[in-house]
């Protein structure tokens, strides 16, 4: 009795105990959860598909007034007056500015001085002798025979004494030295008349030409630079800045304001070596201007460098802006859209699906299960996706989300295939 008893308490202990193990824990099954296999990685694919290209090409570009003039002072001087503010209009030939004007005029007036007086050199020179001086030069004339027949007669006679030794020979030397003077006076006497009878030389004349060119030339850059003293507006537009005050002295140079035409504007861009081809047969474009949104431009081509940049291979362009709006300024940013028409059918891909694997760019291609890198090749960038011009096939299954993947991994693929 007794051992039944203690057998029917073991049984109902035993049964107590599996029964606390059905309810609170999991039967181990010797597998560990941990080291279970992780699920594949799952990837989205799209079939690669050739197309014409069609769209536009965006290219941006700087805005810029057509014609930006710095004004400087050629002559530089004391600014005696200043005729703008920042900010103006100014129309073109309208003065802005008067630098050393007083010193100028002053030059201008000697300057002019000059040239009257070589003037009436020449005219003296070119109307020859007047009737008075050639009769002054016929009485000098006279006056020198009349001398010389008194010194010839004095001579002769103390010469007849000297023969005699009635005079000393001082006399004589006297009488002969005498007879000598006026001789020469006679002779240059004579001289006189002859140069008053034919008037001033050809020599004479052209220095006198000469002198008076010379003069005029010096007059002409005196007035040349009292022009000059005056600085006025070379074209229409807008004074950018004022950097000089009335009362300062200037050097030759120095820029006192700069003016800047708006009513006709133009951009400035770069275009690749490859995208040359955009511009045929078309000489129109449309551009937008990131300052004024939501409008819509025209600009047409005007210059095309015949020479690349050494560094970019870019050729430098301008367009002319058609009908600039007045809201347009100088420097700001305009993106122009080159339209693509061509026949030729090509792959293009979102930038998105692009990766860098081993420093090349590339695809993952979804093949037997696994993401395979690929190697492409790529061309132009427009309408948001990339041309392929090598390494991909019509309907080879590029992988869409290719985040964090590598090549040869297994995936399983989501999406259209």
């Amino acid at each position: 009795m007794f051992i039944a008893i203690k057998k029917t308490r073991w049984l109902i202990a035993v049964a107590f105990l599996f029964s606390l193990c059905g309810c609170g824990e999991e039967v181990n099954t010797g597998v560990d959860r941990k080291t279970e296999a992780p699920k594949n990685k799952r990837v989205k694919v799209s079939p690669a598909e050739a197309s014409a290209a069609g769209g536009h090409m965006e290219y941006v570009g700087v805005l810029l007034a057509n014609r930006k003039v710095k004004v400087s002072s050629e002559l530089g001087g004391l600014i005696e007056k200043v005729h703008f503010e920042k900010g103006d209009q100014v129309k073109e030939g309208m003065p802005l500015a008067e630098v050393g004007v007083t010193s100028a005029r002053l030059q201008v007036k000697e300057a002019s001085a000059a040239v009257a007086a070589a003037r009436s050199g020449l005219d003296k020179l070119e109307e020859g002798s007047r009737p008075q001086e050639i009769q002054i030069a016929k009485s000098s004339v006279s006056a020198a025979e009349a001398a010389l027949f008194e010194a010839e007669k004095n001579y002769d006679r103390i010469k007849q004494l000297y023969d005699i030794r009635a005079v000393a020979n001082s006399s004589f030397d006297a009488a002969e030295r005498q007879l000598t003077t006026a001789r020469a006076n006679m002779d240059s006497a004579k001289q006189q008349l002859v140069m008053a009878l034919e008037g001033p030389r050809d020599e004479d004349i052209e220095g006198g030409r000469a002198a008076l060119a010379q003069a005029e030339a010096a007059f002409s850059m005196a007035q040349d630079r009292l022009n000059k003293s005056f600085i006025k507006a070379p074209c229409n537009g807008i004074i950018a800045f004022r950097n000089v005050e009335q009362g300062e002295v200037i050097l030759p140079g120095t820029p006192i304001t700069e003016i800047v035409e708006l009513g006709r504007m133009k951009i400035k861009l770069s275009l690749s070596e490859k995208d040359i081809r955009l511009l045929k047969d078309r000489t129109q474009f449309s551009f937008t201007a990131d300052a004024i949104p939501h409008k819509e431009f025209l600009c047409r081509l005007f210059f095309l460098s015949p020479t690349a940049d050494t560094a970019t291979r870019a050729f430098p362009l301008e367009l002319a802006v058609d009908n600039p709006d007045p809201a347009m300024a100088d420097g700001m940013t305009a993106r122009v859209k080159f339209p693509i028409s061509e026949g030729k059918e090509a792959i293009k891909v979102p930038s998105a699906w692009l990766s860098e694997h081993n420093g090349a760019m590339g695809v993952y291609l979804y093949k037997d299960g696994k993401a395979l890198f690929r190697p492409i090749t790529l061309g132009a960038y427009y309408d948001n996706r990339v041309e392929i011009l090598s390494g991909l096939e019509e309907k080879d299954l590029i992988i869409i989300t290719p985040a964090g993947l590598k090549d040869g991994e297994v995936v399983e693929a989501n999406g259209d295939k």
